[in-house]
């Protein structure tokens, strides 16, 4: 699925733009930098596995991945929407930054940004993250952005072969009749 990303705050000197197959080999590159997908589900993540999923994005309606890059157009990190189910007006926020930058508040505005664009430009009532009990970063980016936790899926994926607990989050919007509430935390 392809679609016109949401801007971000002009002070974060990035902006979000469709992935392409060519980012593949700076996305895997920092992907297997020590650490990064360690609190993750992720399987494969050379280049052309990435490839393959970009090229799924492109074709599929169920997902969506944005790059996040700088104004030199270089790879910062990814955000987007996995299952996209819109007769059911859901779907699963995902992202990823490189660990060089980290720290700027990228992740937080990303995610926020596509939460209120998939409310907004989708009218999805409910978007929701899994995120693995020990990944703190990613848990703090779900509290900063005022997604609340909903409680925890035991032994929900498995983790290099070991099944483990995911918490639950999400953003849902006003029943028809209320105020929508659009994220700003």
């Amino acid at each position: 699925m392809t679609a016109t990303p949401p801007a971000l705050p002009s002070a974060l000197h990035a902006s979000l733009r469709p992935i392409q197959p060519n980012d593949a080999t700076a996305w895997s590159a920092y992907l297997n930098q020590p650490g990064v997908i360690e609190h993750t589900s992720w399987g494969d993540i050379s280049p052309a596995a990435l490839a393959t999923l970009i090229e799924g994005y492109a074709e599929d309606g169920d997902a969506l991945r944005w790059a996040i890059v700088d104004a030199n157009g270089k790879l910062l990190g990814t955000v987007g929407l996995n299952e996209i189910a819109r007769a059911h007006g859901r779907a699963e926020l995902a992202y990823d930054l490189d660990p060089r930058y980290q720290g700027r508040g990228l992740a937080t505005h990303a995610a926020r940004a596509v939460v209120n664009w998939a409310h907004d430009a989708l009218g999805l009532q409910r978007i929701q993250a899994t995120v693995l009990d020990s990944n703190a970063p990613s848990i703090a980016v779900l509290d900063r952005i005022g997604m609340q936790r909903e409680g925890v899926l035991h032994q929900y994926r498995k983790v290099r072969g070991q099944p483990r607990d995911y918490w639950m989050y999400a953003a849902v919007q006003a029943r028809p009749g209320t105020t929508a509430p659009t994220i700003t935390a």
